[in-house]
Protein backbone atom coordinates (compact mmCIF):
# COMPACT_ATOMS: atom_id res chain seq x y z
CA UNK A 1 0.00 0.00 0.00
CA UNK A 2 2.70 2.56 1.01
CA UNK A 3 4.52 3.93 -2.14
CA UNK A 4 7.17 5.97 -0.50
CA UNK A 5 9.83 7.79 -2.86
CA UNK A 6 13.13 7.91 -2.12
CA UNK A 7 15.58 10.79 -3.41
CA UNK A 8 18.69 7.69 -3.83
CA UNK A 9 19.27 8.75 -6.88
CA UNK A 10 19.85 12.70 -6.18
CA UNK A 11 21.85 10.89 -2.64
CA UNK A 12 23.17 7.36 -3.88
CA UNK A 13 23.99 7.54 -7.41
CA UNK A 14 22.50 6.28 -10.34
CA UNK A 15 21.05 2.41 -9.75
CA UNK A 16 20.82 0.09 -12.43
CA UNK A 17 18.26 -2.14 -12.17
CA UNK A 18 19.03 -5.03 -14.59
CA UNK A 19 18.73 -8.58 -14.31
CA UNK A 20 21.38 -11.23 -13.03
CA UNK A 21 22.04 -14.99 -12.42
CA UNK A 22 23.49 -16.23 -9.25
CA UNK A 23 26.73 -15.20 -8.25
CA UNK A 24 29.37 -16.81 -7.01
CA UNK A 25 32.63 -15.51 -4.70
CA UNK A 26 36.32 -15.49 -5.12
CA UNK A 27 39.14 -14.71 -2.86
CA UNK A 28 42.50 -13.26 -3.55
CA UNK A 29 45.13 -11.71 -1.56
CA UNK A 30 44.63 -10.30 2.18
CA UNK A 31 43.91 -7.05 2.27
CA UNK A 32 45.43 -4.05 3.74
CA UNK A 33 43.68 -1.89 6.92
CA UNK A 34 41.42 0.60 4.92
CA UNK A 35 42.09 4.41 4.94
CA UNK A 36 40.15 5.61 8.42
CA UNK A 37 39.37 2.91 9.32
CA UNK A 38 38.71 2.29 13.49
CA UNK A 39 36.31 -0.37 14.13
CA UNK A 40 36.27 -3.03 14.76
CA UNK A 41 39.72 -4.15 14.76
CA UNK A 42 40.94 -5.56 12.05
CA UNK A 43 40.54 -9.30 11.34
CA UNK A 44 43.82 -11.29 10.76
CA UNK A 45 42.37 -14.97 10.58
CA UNK A 46 41.44 -16.51 7.48
CA UNK A 47 38.25 -15.31 6.27
CA UNK A 48 34.67 -17.38 6.40
CA UNK A 49 32.61 -17.66 3.46
CA UNK A 50 29.00 -17.80 4.03
CA UNK A 51 26.01 -17.24 1.51
CA UNK A 52 23.60 -14.78 0.34
CA UNK A 53 20.12 -15.24 -0.96
CA UNK A 54 18.02 -12.18 -2.82
CA UNK A 55 15.25 -12.54 -4.61
CA UNK A 56 16.12 -9.01 -5.71
CA UNK A 57 16.77 -10.43 -9.79
CA UNK A 58 18.21 -6.79 -10.58
CA UNK A 59 20.63 -6.62 -8.18
CA UNK A 60 24.33 -7.76 -9.61
CA UNK A 61 26.70 -7.27 -7.13
CA UNK A 62 30.49 -8.41 -8.65
CA UNK A 63 32.11 -11.53 -7.13
CA UNK A 64 33.59 -11.18 -4.02
CA UNK A 65 37.14 -10.22 -3.72
CA UNK A 66 39.10 -9.64 -0.99
CA UNK A 67 42.19 -7.71 -2.34
CA UNK A 68 43.20 -4.42 -0.69
CA UNK A 69 41.79 -0.93 -1.56
CA UNK A 70 38.29 -3.06 -3.02
CA UNK A 71 34.97 -2.63 -1.19
CA UNK A 72 34.26 -6.28 -0.44
CA UNK A 73 37.88 -6.41 0.30
CA UNK A 74 37.91 -3.64 2.85
CA UNK A 75 34.60 -5.46 4.61
CA UNK A 76 36.65 -8.67 4.92
CA UNK A 77 39.26 -6.87 6.57
CA UNK A 78 36.82 -5.60 9.23
CA UNK A 79 34.42 -8.33 9.46
CA UNK A 80 36.06 -11.68 8.46
CA UNK A 81 33.84 -12.57 5.69
CA UNK A 82 33.18 -13.00 2.36
CA UNK A 83 30.21 -13.53 0.66
CA UNK A 84 28.68 -15.99 -2.61
CA UNK A 85 25.72 -14.48 -3.82
CA UNK A 86 22.76 -16.46 -5.10
CA UNK A 87 20.03 -13.90 -6.94
CA UNK A 88 17.49 -15.64 -9.50
CA UNK A 89 17.07 -13.93 -12.20
CA UNK A 90 13.54 -14.45 -11.68
CA UNK A 91 10.93 -16.06 -9.91
CA UNK A 92 12.96 -14.94 -6.38
CA UNK A 93 10.18 -15.04 -4.05
CA UNK A 94 9.73 -18.82 -5.24
CA UNK A 95 12.98 -20.30 -4.94
CA UNK A 96 13.04 -18.85 -1.73
CA UNK A 97 9.56 -20.04 -0.52
CA UNK A 98 11.07 -23.30 -1.48
CA UNK A 99 14.54 -23.34 0.38
CA UNK A 100 12.46 -22.39 3.68
CA UNK A 101 10.64 -25.42 3.53
CA UNK A 102 13.93 -27.49 2.77
CA UNK A 103 16.05 -28.75 4.98
CA UNK A 104 18.27 -26.26 6.50
CA UNK A 105 21.60 -27.15 5.81
CA UNK A 106 20.81 -25.25 2.43
CA UNK A 107 19.32 -22.81 3.99
CA UNK A 108 21.14 -19.18 3.16
CA UNK A 109 23.29 -17.42 6.01
CA UNK A 110 21.87 -13.63 4.88
CA UNK A 111 18.55 -13.33 2.53
CA UNK A 112 17.46 -9.70 1.05
CA UNK A 113 13.73 -10.28 0.23
CA UNK A 114 11.82 -6.75 -1.50
CA UNK A 115 8.29 -5.84 -0.47
CA UNK A 116 6.13 -6.86 2.55
CA UNK A 117 4.74 -10.06 1.45
CA UNK A 118 7.95 -12.22 1.53
CA UNK A 119 9.32 -9.85 4.39
CA UNK A 120 6.18 -11.01 6.93
CA UNK A 121 6.41 -14.62 5.37
CA UNK A 122 9.76 -15.19 6.42
CA UNK A 123 9.45 -13.69 9.35
CA UNK A 124 6.86 -16.26 10.17
CA UNK A 125 8.60 -18.78 9.06
CA UNK A 126 11.00 -18.92 12.39
CA UNK A 127 14.17 -19.25 10.15
CA UNK A 128 15.82 -15.64 10.88
CA UNK A 129 16.82 -14.38 14.03
CA UNK A 130 14.87 -11.07 15.89
CA UNK A 131 17.73 -8.43 15.33
CA UNK A 132 17.39 -6.83 19.09
CA UNK A 133 17.49 -11.00 20.58
CA UNK A 134 20.14 -12.02 17.66
CA UNK A 135 22.26 -8.55 18.75
CA UNK A 136 22.13 -8.86 22.34
CA UNK A 137 23.42 -12.47 22.21
CA UNK A 138 26.21 -11.86 19.65
CA UNK A 139 27.73 -8.40 19.34
CA UNK A 140 26.03 -6.99 22.92
CA UNK A 141 27.90 -3.63 21.96
CA UNK A 142 26.74 -3.23 18.72
CA UNK A 143 25.36 0.39 18.01
CA UNK A 144 22.01 -0.78 16.65
CA UNK A 145 20.88 -1.71 20.05
CA UNK A 146 21.29 2.33 20.89
CA UNK A 147 20.88 3.88 17.60
CA UNK A 148 18.40 2.69 15.34
CA UNK A 149 15.82 4.42 14.74
CA UNK A 150 12.64 4.05 17.16
CA UNK A 151 9.83 5.25 14.55
CA UNK A 152 11.55 3.53 11.91
CA UNK A 153 11.40 -0.09 14.39
CA UNK A 154 7.83 0.56 15.04
CA UNK A 155 6.89 0.41 11.70
CA UNK A 156 8.86 -2.98 11.03
CA UNK A 157 6.97 -4.35 14.17
CA UNK A 158 3.70 -3.44 12.92
CA UNK A 159 4.41 -4.93 9.71
CA UNK A 160 6.53 -8.26 10.83
CA UNK A 161 5.55 -8.64 14.55
CA UNK A 162 8.81 -7.72 15.43
CA UNK A 163 12.48 -6.12 14.20
CA UNK A 164 13.00 -8.85 12.06
CA UNK A 165 15.23 -7.10 9.36
CA UNK A 166 17.28 -4.12 8.72
CA UNK A 167 15.80 -2.02 5.83
CA UNK A 168 17.36 0.01 2.81
CA UNK A 169 16.89 3.62 2.11
CA UNK A 170 16.27 4.22 5.67
CA UNK A 171 14.25 8.05 6.51
CA UNK A 172 12.59 9.02 9.33
CA UNK A 173 12.30 11.59 11.34
CA UNK A 174 14.68 10.34 14.29
CA UNK A 175 17.17 9.38 11.55
CA UNK A 176 17.39 12.55 10.41
CA UNK A 177 17.80 13.77 14.12
CA UNK A 178 20.40 11.53 14.28
CA UNK A 179 21.96 12.53 10.99
CA UNK A 180 20.60 16.18 9.87
CA UNK A 181 20.66 17.20 6.48
CA UNK A 182 23.76 19.40 5.69
CA UNK A 183 21.67 22.26 3.37
CA UNK A 184 18.47 23.13 2.03
CA UNK A 185 19.08 20.99 -1.21
CA UNK A 186 18.38 17.82 0.49
CA UNK A 187 15.72 19.20 2.60
CA UNK A 188 13.85 20.06 -0.46
CA UNK A 189 14.52 17.00 -2.19
CA UNK A 190 12.83 15.33 0.95
CA UNK A 191 9.46 17.13 0.97
CA UNK A 192 8.94 18.15 -2.77
CA UNK A 193 10.99 14.76 -4.68
CA UNK A 194 9.33 12.17 -6.81
CA UNK A 195 10.46 9.67 -9.07
CA UNK A 196 7.64 9.44 -10.96
CA UNK A 197 7.69 12.34 -13.19
CA UNK A 198 7.57 14.17 -17.18
CA UNK A 199 11.01 15.75 -18.51
CA UNK A 200 10.98 16.83 -21.79
CA UNK A 201 14.11 17.13 -24.36
CA UNK A 202 14.75 21.32 -24.41
CA UNK A 203 16.41 20.34 -27.90
CA UNK A 204 13.38 18.95 -29.51
CA UNK A 205 11.34 21.41 -27.48
CA UNK A 206 12.94 24.39 -29.13
CA UNK A 207 13.32 22.64 -32.63
CA UNK A 208 9.43 22.44 -32.25
CA UNK A 209 8.77 25.84 -31.45
CA UNK A 210 7.19 24.76 -28.10
CA UNK A 211 7.52 26.77 -24.60
CA UNK A 212 7.61 24.39 -21.28
CA UNK A 213 4.28 26.59 -20.83
CA UNK A 214 2.91 24.71 -24.12
CA UNK A 215 2.76 21.82 -21.75
CA UNK A 216 1.54 22.38 -18.56
CA UNK A 217 -1.72 21.07 -19.15
CA UNK A 218 -3.25 18.00 -20.77
CA UNK A 219 -4.51 19.74 -23.92
CA UNK A 220 -1.49 21.64 -24.43
CA UNK A 221 0.37 18.68 -24.10
CA UNK A 222 -1.31 16.57 -26.43
CA UNK A 223 -1.31 19.21 -29.00
CA UNK A 224 2.83 19.04 -28.45
CA UNK A 225 2.75 15.70 -29.24
CA UNK A 226 0.42 15.89 -32.42
CA UNK A 227 2.55 18.80 -33.83
CA UNK A 228 5.87 17.04 -33.63
CA UNK A 229 4.62 13.74 -34.90
CA UNK A 230 3.35 16.11 -37.77
CA UNK A 231 6.43 18.47 -38.47
CA UNK A 232 8.36 14.86 -38.92
CA UNK A 233 11.32 15.59 -36.76
CA UNK A 234 14.43 13.40 -37.14
CA UNK A 235 17.53 13.05 -34.56
CA UNK A 236 20.71 11.11 -36.31
CA UNK A 237 18.24 10.16 -39.40
CA UNK A 238 15.84 8.76 -36.84
CA UNK A 239 12.23 9.87 -36.32
CA UNK A 240 11.54 11.36 -33.14
CA UNK A 241 9.62 9.94 -30.38
CA UNK A 242 6.63 12.05 -28.98
CA UNK A 243 6.13 10.46 -25.87
CA UNK A 244 8.15 7.64 -24.41
CA UNK A 245 6.65 5.64 -21.20
CA UNK A 246 8.48 3.57 -18.64
CA UNK A 247 8.08 0.38 -20.65
CA UNK A 248 6.42 -2.91 -19.25
CA UNK A 249 6.59 -1.04 -15.77
CA UNK A 250 4.37 1.80 -16.88
CA UNK A 251 1.42 1.33 -14.63
CA UNK A 252 3.37 1.76 -11.59
CA UNK A 253 4.93 4.49 -13.32
CA UNK A 254 3.66 6.66 -16.05
CA UNK A 255 0.16 5.71 -14.91
CA UNK A 256 1.27 7.01 -11.62
CA UNK A 257 2.31 10.48 -12.24
CA UNK A 258 -0.96 10.85 -13.88
CA UNK A 259 -2.62 9.68 -11.26
CA UNK A 260 -1.59 12.29 -9.11
CA UNK A 261 -1.32 15.26 -11.75
CA UNK A 262 -5.37 14.12 -12.25
CA UNK A 263 -6.06 14.26 -8.60
CA UNK A 264 -6.91 11.11 -7.88
CA UNK A 265 -6.66 9.41 -4.46
CA UNK A 266 -7.87 6.01 -2.88
CA UNK A 267 -10.32 8.55 -0.55
CA UNK A 268 -13.35 9.63 -1.55
CA UNK A 269 -14.87 13.34 -0.59
CA UNK A 270 -16.34 11.89 2.35
CA UNK A 271 -13.23 10.41 3.63
CA UNK A 272 -13.70 6.94 2.69
CA UNK A 273 -11.28 4.38 1.35
CA UNK A 274 -11.92 4.16 -2.57
CA UNK A 275 -9.56 1.82 -4.69
CA UNK A 276 -7.70 4.25 -6.58
CA UNK A 277 -8.42 2.20 -9.89
CA UNK A 278 -11.90 3.13 -9.32
CA UNK A 279 -11.24 7.19 -9.25
CA UNK A 280 -12.80 9.22 -12.12
CA UNK A 281 -9.63 10.82 -12.32
CA UNK A 282 -7.88 7.43 -13.00
CA UNK A 283 -10.10 6.86 -15.93
CA UNK A 284 -9.22 10.12 -17.09
CA UNK A 285 -5.82 9.19 -16.60
CA UNK A 286 -6.40 5.78 -18.86
CA UNK A 287 -7.84 8.10 -20.72
CA UNK A 288 -4.87 10.58 -21.66
CA UNK A 289 -2.37 7.93 -22.62
CA UNK A 290 -5.29 5.99 -24.95
CA UNK A 291 -5.81 9.36 -26.57
CA UNK A 292 -2.21 9.98 -27.06
CA UNK A 293 -1.77 6.48 -28.46
CA UNK A 294 -4.45 6.95 -30.22
CA UNK A 295 -3.01 10.17 -32.23
CA UNK A 296 0.88 8.32 -32.67
CA UNK A 297 2.35 9.59 -29.63
CA UNK A 298 3.79 6.47 -29.01
CA UNK A 299 3.59 2.81 -30.21
CA UNK A 300 1.93 -0.56 -28.71
CA UNK A 301 5.28 -1.88 -28.82
CA UNK A 302 6.22 0.52 -25.90
CA UNK A 303 4.40 -1.53 -23.45
CA UNK A 304 6.48 -4.41 -23.54
CA UNK A 305 9.76 -2.36 -23.19
CA UNK A 306 12.12 -3.59 -20.20
CA UNK A 307 14.38 -0.96 -18.41
CA UNK A 308 17.21 -0.91 -21.35
CA UNK A 309 14.91 -0.67 -23.76
CA UNK A 310 13.24 2.23 -22.56
CA UNK A 311 17.28 3.95 -21.72
CA UNK A 312 18.28 2.95 -25.32
CA UNK A 313 15.56 4.90 -26.69
CA UNK A 314 16.28 8.38 -24.11
CA UNK A 315 19.94 8.18 -25.06
CA UNK A 316 19.32 8.00 -28.48
CA UNK A 317 18.29 12.25 -27.69
CA UNK A 318 15.24 11.35 -30.02
CA UNK A 319 12.27 11.23 -27.01
CA UNK A 320 10.86 14.49 -27.04
CA UNK A 321 8.83 13.85 -23.50
CA UNK A 322 9.39 10.88 -21.08
CA UNK A 323 6.84 10.29 -18.24
CA UNK A 324 7.25 7.63 -15.87
CA UNK A 325 9.97 6.55 -13.64
CA UNK A 326 12.77 9.20 -13.49
CA UNK A 327 15.84 6.96 -12.63
CA UNK A 328 15.31 5.90 -16.22
CA UNK A 329 15.87 9.39 -17.37
CA UNK A 330 20.00 8.77 -17.26
CA UNK A 331 20.90 12.13 -15.67
CA UNK A 332 24.11 10.95 -16.07
CA UNK A 333 24.43 11.09 -19.53
CA UNK A 334 21.78 13.73 -20.93
CA UNK A 335 21.80 17.41 -20.04
CA UNK A 336 18.59 18.42 -21.65
CA UNK A 337 15.81 16.98 -19.79
CA UNK A 338 13.46 20.21 -18.21
CA UNK A 339 9.56 19.66 -16.43
CA UNK A 340 6.37 21.50 -16.72
CA UNK A 341 5.94 19.24 -13.27
CA UNK A 342 1.96 18.74 -12.98
CA UNK A 343 -0.01 18.11 -16.07
CA UNK A 344 -3.49 19.88 -14.97
CA UNK A 345 -6.46 18.37 -15.96
CA UNK A 346 -8.83 19.63 -18.74
CA UNK A 347 -11.63 18.48 -15.93
CA UNK A 348 -10.38 21.29 -13.50
CA UNK A 349 -9.55 18.40 -11.07
CA UNK A 350 -6.77 19.65 -8.81
CA UNK A 351 -3.45 17.81 -8.32
CA UNK A 352 -2.42 15.85 -5.37
CA UNK A 353 0.69 15.11 -3.74
CA UNK A 354 1.12 12.06 -0.81
CA UNK A 355 3.79 12.76 2.15
CA UNK A 356 4.13 10.24 4.64
CA UNK A 357 4.60 11.72 8.40
CA UNK A 358 5.11 8.46 9.81
CA UNK A 359 8.25 6.51 8.20
CA UNK A 360 8.11 3.83 5.59
CA UNK A 361 9.46 0.15 6.46
CA UNK A 362 12.34 0.64 3.42
CA UNK A 363 12.67 -1.27 0.36
CA UNK A 364 15.20 -3.98 0.44
CA UNK A 365 15.14 -5.68 3.82
CA UNK A 366 17.74 -8.07 5.10
CA UNK A 367 17.65 -10.80 7.36
CA UNK A 368 20.02 -13.39 9.70
CA UNK A 369 19.71 -17.07 9.76
CA UNK A 370 19.09 -18.67 12.65
CA UNK A 371 21.11 -21.94 10.82
CA UNK A 372 24.15 -19.82 10.08
CA UNK A 373 27.17 -21.06 11.65
CA UNK A 374 29.14 -17.59 12.23
CA UNK A 375 26.69 -15.55 14.29
CA UNK A 376 28.81 -13.60 15.96
CA UNK A 377 30.45 -12.64 12.68
CA UNK A 378 27.80 -11.91 10.87
CA UNK A 379 26.38 -9.86 13.82
CA UNK A 380 29.60 -8.08 13.81
CA UNK A 381 28.89 -7.52 10.18
CA UNK A 382 25.55 -5.67 10.45
CA UNK A 383 27.26 -3.57 12.79
CA UNK A 384 29.75 -2.65 10.60
CA UNK A 385 27.46 -2.11 7.24
CA UNK A 386 25.45 0.25 9.66
CA UNK A 387 27.80 2.39 11.13
CA UNK A 388 29.49 5.51 10.04
CA UNK A 389 32.30 3.96 8.82
CA UNK A 390 30.96 1.15 7.08
CA UNK A 391 28.29 3.22 5.46
CA UNK A 392 31.34 5.49 4.21
CA UNK A 393 33.06 2.81 2.79
CA UNK A 394 30.14 1.33 0.77
CA UNK A 395 28.74 4.54 -0.49
CA UNK A 396 32.10 6.42 -1.06
CA UNK A 397 34.94 4.04 -1.79
CA UNK A 398 38.41 4.83 -0.03
CA UNK A 399 39.71 8.18 1.28
CA UNK A 400 42.05 9.84 -0.95
CA UNK A 401 40.92 7.56 -3.87
CA UNK A 402 37.40 7.60 -4.49
CA UNK A 403 36.68 10.22 -2.17
CA UNK A 404 37.99 13.52 -0.53
CA UNK A 405 36.53 15.70 1.82
CA UNK A 406 35.67 19.31 1.56
CA UNK A 407 36.90 22.36 3.98
CA UNK A 408 33.35 21.25 6.31
CA UNK A 409 34.31 17.96 6.24
CA UNK A 410 31.66 16.54 3.26
CA UNK A 411 31.89 13.85 1.09
CA UNK A 412 33.30 14.67 -2.27
CA UNK A 413 34.28 12.11 -5.08
CA UNK A 414 36.87 12.21 -6.65
CA UNK A 415 36.97 11.64 -11.03
CA UNK A 416 37.72 7.86 -10.03
CA UNK A 417 34.91 7.82 -7.50
CA UNK A 418 32.58 9.06 -9.69
CA UNK A 419 33.88 6.55 -12.49
CA UNK A 420 34.34 3.83 -10.01
CA UNK A 421 30.18 4.63 -8.60
CA UNK A 422 29.27 4.07 -12.51
CA UNK A 423 30.56 1.11 -12.79
CA UNK A 424 29.12 -0.64 -9.46
CA UNK A 425 28.56 -3.76 -11.10
CA UNK A 426 32.20 -4.52 -11.37
CA UNK A 427 33.38 -2.60 -8.41
CA UNK A 428 31.08 -3.00 -5.80
CA UNK A 429 31.29 0.81 -5.05
CA UNK A 430 27.59 1.94 -4.01
CA UNK A 431 26.18 -1.80 -5.09
CA UNK A 432 25.03 -2.55 -1.81
CA UNK A 433 21.75 -0.86 -1.62
CA UNK A 434 20.56 -3.19 1.20
CA UNK A 435 22.25 -0.61 3.95
CA UNK A 436 21.13 2.71 2.07
CA UNK A 437 20.54 4.91 4.90
CA UNK A 438 18.95 8.22 3.02
CA UNK A 439 19.52 10.14 6.35
CA UNK A 440 23.26 9.22 6.44
CA UNK A 441 24.17 10.19 2.77
CA UNK A 442 21.76 13.31 3.30
CA UNK A 443 24.17 14.38 6.15
CA UNK A 444 27.54 13.51 4.82
CA UNK A 445 27.39 14.99 1.26
CA UNK A 446 27.10 18.69 0.26
CA UNK A 447 24.60 20.06 -2.12
CA UNK A 448 25.67 19.68 -5.46
CA UNK A 449 26.95 22.43 -7.90
CA UNK A 450 26.73 21.42 -11.49
CA UNK A 451 23.58 21.17 -12.98
CA UNK A 452 24.38 18.28 -15.29
CA UNK A 453 25.27 14.63 -14.26
CA UNK A 454 23.87 12.48 -11.71
CA UNK A 455 22.34 14.22 -8.40
CA UNK A 456 23.16 17.48 -10.17
CA UNK A 457 20.41 20.36 -10.42
CA UNK A 458 18.56 18.92 -13.74
CA UNK A 459 17.70 16.17 -11.91
CA UNK A 460 17.03 18.01 -8.85
CA UNK A 461 14.62 20.15 -10.51
CA UNK A 462 12.96 17.63 -12.68
CA UNK A 463 12.25 15.20 -9.48
CA UNK A 464 10.58 18.13 -7.59
CA UNK A 465 8.66 19.34 -10.37
CA UNK A 466 5.18 17.83 -9.62
CA UNK A 467 5.55 18.63 -5.74
CA UNK A 468 6.46 22.40 -5.99
CA UNK A 469 3.85 22.63 -9.08
CA UNK A 470 1.79 26.00 -7.22
CA UNK A 471 -1.56 24.11 -7.95
CA UNK A 472 -0.34 20.96 -5.93
CA UNK A 473 -2.61 19.90 -2.97
CA UNK A 474 -0.53 17.90 -0.31
CA UNK A 475 -2.23 15.19 2.03
CA UNK A 476 -1.05 12.70 4.75
CA UNK A 477 -0.87 9.37 3.16
CA UNK A 478 0.10 7.66 6.46
CA UNK A 479 -3.74 7.02 7.49
CA UNK A 480 -3.40 4.59 4.89
CA UNK A 481 -1.03 2.57 6.23
CA UNK A 482 -1.81 -0.97 7.30
CA UNK A 483 -0.97 -3.18 9.60
CA UNK A 484 1.41 -6.34 8.29
CA UNK A 485 -1.30 -8.91 9.52
CA UNK A 486 -3.75 -6.85 6.52
CA UNK A 487 -2.40 -8.40 3.73
CA UNK A 488 -0.30 -11.44 5.16
CA UNK A 489 1.16 -13.98 2.88
CA UNK A 490 -1.60 -16.23 1.89
CA UNK A 491 -4.55 -14.34 2.96
CA UNK A 492 -7.73 -13.66 1.54
CA UNK A 493 -6.44 -10.08 1.41
CA UNK A 494 -3.66 -10.60 -0.48
CA UNK A 495 -5.70 -13.44 -2.89
CA UNK A 496 -7.70 -10.64 -3.35
CA UNK A 497 -5.06 -7.30 -4.27
CA UNK A 498 -3.35 -10.00 -6.52
CA UNK A 499 -6.55 -10.73 -9.20
CA UNK A 500 -7.54 -7.18 -9.02
CA UNK A 501 -3.62 -6.07 -10.15
CA UNK A 502 -2.98 -8.69 -12.64
CA UNK A 503 -6.60 -7.58 -14.20
CA UNK A 504 -5.87 -4.11 -13.93
CA UNK A 505 -2.79 -4.77 -15.98
CA UNK A 506 -4.25 -6.49 -18.72
CA UNK A 507 -7.49 -4.19 -19.40
CA UNK A 508 -5.85 -1.05 -18.91
CA UNK A 509 -3.44 -2.40 -21.72
CA UNK A 510 -6.16 -3.15 -23.58
CA UNK A 511 -7.74 0.59 -23.39
CA UNK A 512 -5.07 2.32 -24.34
CA UNK A 513 -4.70 0.44 -27.75
CA UNK A 514 -8.63 0.69 -28.06
CA UNK A 515 -9.61 1.46 -31.94
CA UNK A 516 -11.74 4.66 -31.14
CA UNK A 517 -13.44 6.19 -27.91
CA UNK A 518 -16.74 3.74 -28.34
CA UNK A 519 -14.28 0.84 -27.61
CA UNK A 520 -11.83 3.01 -25.00
CA UNK A 521 -15.69 3.33 -22.97
CA UNK A 522 -16.88 -0.21 -23.45
CA UNK A 523 -13.71 -1.60 -22.44
CA UNK A 524 -13.70 0.62 -19.17
CA UNK A 525 -17.27 -0.27 -18.32
CA UNK A 526 -15.78 -3.71 -18.41
CA UNK A 527 -13.09 -3.24 -16.34
CA UNK A 528 -15.43 -1.56 -13.74
CA UNK A 529 -17.78 -4.75 -13.08
CA UNK A 530 -15.18 -7.65 -13.34
CA UNK A 531 -13.45 -5.30 -10.42
CA UNK A 532 -16.54 -5.67 -8.78
CA UNK A 533 -16.85 -9.41 -9.76
CA UNK A 534 -13.48 -9.21 -7.94
CA UNK A 535 -14.60 -8.40 -5.13
CA UNK A 536 -12.84 -4.64 -4.80
CA UNK A 537 -16.14 -3.47 -2.41
CA UNK A 538 -15.11 -6.29 -0.37
CA UNK A 539 -11.56 -5.13 -0.02
CA UNK A 540 -12.44 -1.68 -0.21
CA UNK A 541 -14.50 -2.36 3.03
CA UNK A 542 -11.94 -4.08 5.11
CA UNK A 543 -9.29 -1.26 4.07
CA UNK A 544 -11.62 1.31 4.82
CA UNK A 545 -12.24 -0.17 8.42
CA UNK A 546 -8.07 -0.07 8.80
CA UNK A 547 -8.29 3.64 7.39
CA UNK A 548 -10.52 5.08 9.87
CA UNK A 549 -8.97 3.45 12.78
CA UNK A 550 -6.05 5.07 11.60
CA UNK A 551 -7.21 8.37 11.28
CA UNK A 552 -8.55 8.10 14.89
CA UNK A 553 -5.25 6.94 16.34
CA UNK A 554 -3.30 9.92 14.39
CA UNK A 555 -5.94 12.65 14.58
CA UNK A 556 -5.68 12.87 10.86
CA UNK A 557 -8.60 13.40 8.61
CA UNK A 558 -8.08 13.02 5.18
CA UNK A 559 -10.82 13.57 2.44
CA UNK A 560 -10.45 13.36 -1.80
CA UNK A 561 -9.82 16.97 -2.94
CA UNK A 562 -11.77 15.91 -6.16
CA UNK A 563 -14.57 12.79 -6.54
Amino acid sequence: MKMKVFSILALAGTVVLSGCGANNSKSGAEPTKAAGSATPSAVTEAPVDLSWFATAGFWNPPQWKTESGTVSGEITKKTGLTFSYNIPAQDGDTKLSLLMVSSSKNFPDVITTVGPDMSQKLASSGKVWKLEEFLKQYDPESHLLKDFPADMKKELVKRDGDWYAIPSHMVSGDLRKQYPPSSAYFEDSAKYGDNKGIVVNTNILKQAGLSLDDLKTEDGLLAAFKKVKDMKLAVDGQPVIPLQVSGKSYHGETFQFLQKSFGAMPIDKDGKFRDILLAPETKHAIEFLFKAANGGAFDAGQLTMDNAAVEAALLSGRVFAYMGNLANAKFDKLDFWVSPGAILSNQGTKPVFPFWSEPAAGWMQTFISKETKEPEKLAKWLSFMTSPEGMTLIHFGIEGVEYTKDDKGLIVRTEKGIQDQKDSPKTGLDIFWQFANIAFLENVQPAPTKREGAGGLIEMEAKTALGRSPEIVRYDSSVLNLPGSFYAAGGKNVTLREQIKLYMEAQVSKMLLAKDEAAFNKLYDEYVAQLKTLKVDELDAARDAELQKKSQEMGVTVKGVNS
